[in-house]
């Protein structure tokens, strides 16, 4: 069984994360972690989450917080999967580096330099820092790899991705992925050659639509998320893919299209 702690279980993700995760046969949670002062601080995560049913997973506001049992949370567990902001990031990084822990972060919005903090922390730890867990949009980025060597030459290229008002960063964590895997398959244009356009309304669902603007025709890749629980079980299987690495001894950056 693995067991994992998950930070923000309010949060729009890991709610849902905290969901999937107590209904999985091979996970258990164990803890959550939210921010000092938070009210639910000391509640249990199952209701904190939505579940309306306890877990059994106290909500504790530092991840090195004491269990019952005596036993520092991080030490508990086998993976911290964290979907919160980049200053608590930082902090939960940190820590899996001190205390040997796998490391599931789909926060979005680093700094190069955080991001190269990342890498450094994966020659130690099995690290996945990922925009996205959806298996279709790891799909995606296949084929748009694909299609960008094919159609560089013949095709401008342009991400338009929309979110709801509350999204700090743009263009999403997504878009800006999607662009690199399309960078990689072409080798007259890269990065700097794709447009993009960000859209930051209402409750508006995450959307992503790469188009190929050719001469007399257009062709267009799109990801639609009408619920966002296909994250949340792309996170849970990320989860147990990083378990098994970290029971194996091994380390290093890992991607969703790993799992595929």
């Amino acid at each position: 069984m693995l067991k994992v702690v998950v930070t923000a279980p309010r949060g729009k993700m890991d709610k849902l994360i905290v969901q999937e995760a107590y209904k999985h046969s091979e996970i258990e949670v164990i803890g959550c972690v939210g921010s000092p002062g938070k009210d639910y601080i000391g509640s249990d995560a199952g209701q904190v989450c939505g579940l309306g049913l306890k877990i059994g997973a106290p909500v504790y506001d530092d991840i090195e917080g004491l269990t019952d049992d005596g036993e520092m949370l991080i030490d508990a567990c086998d993976v911290v999967i964290d979907y919160s902001t980049i200053n608590l990031s930082m902090h939960v990084l940190q820590k899996c580096v001190e205390h040997g822990k796998a490391y599931l972060c789909g926060t979005t919005g680093f700094s190069d330099e955080e991001l190269e903090a990342f890498a450094k922390a994966s020659e130690s730890i099995p690290i996945m820092q990922t925009a996205n867990t959806s298996y279709v949009v790891t799909v995606m980025k296949r084929l748009l790899r694909e299609a960008a060597g094919y159609l560089e030459d013949k095709a401008g290229m342009e991400i338009i991705e929309a979110h709801s008002d509350t999204k700090l960063d743009a263009p999403s964590g997504t878009a800006i992925e999607l662009a690199q895997c399309m960078a990689e398959g072409m080798k007259n244009k890269g990065y700097d050659d794709i447009s993009f356009h960000s859209v930051r309304a209402g409750n508006t669902p995450s959307s992503h639509h790469v188009i190929f603007g050719c001469k007399g025709e257009m062709f267009q890749i799109t990801h639609d998320a009408y619920d966002w629980r296909c994250y949340a079980i792309g996170a849970c299987d990320a989860a147990l893919y990083l378990g098994k690495k970290l029971d194996a001894g091994e380390t290093g950056s890992f991607e969703m299209d790993d799992l595929l």
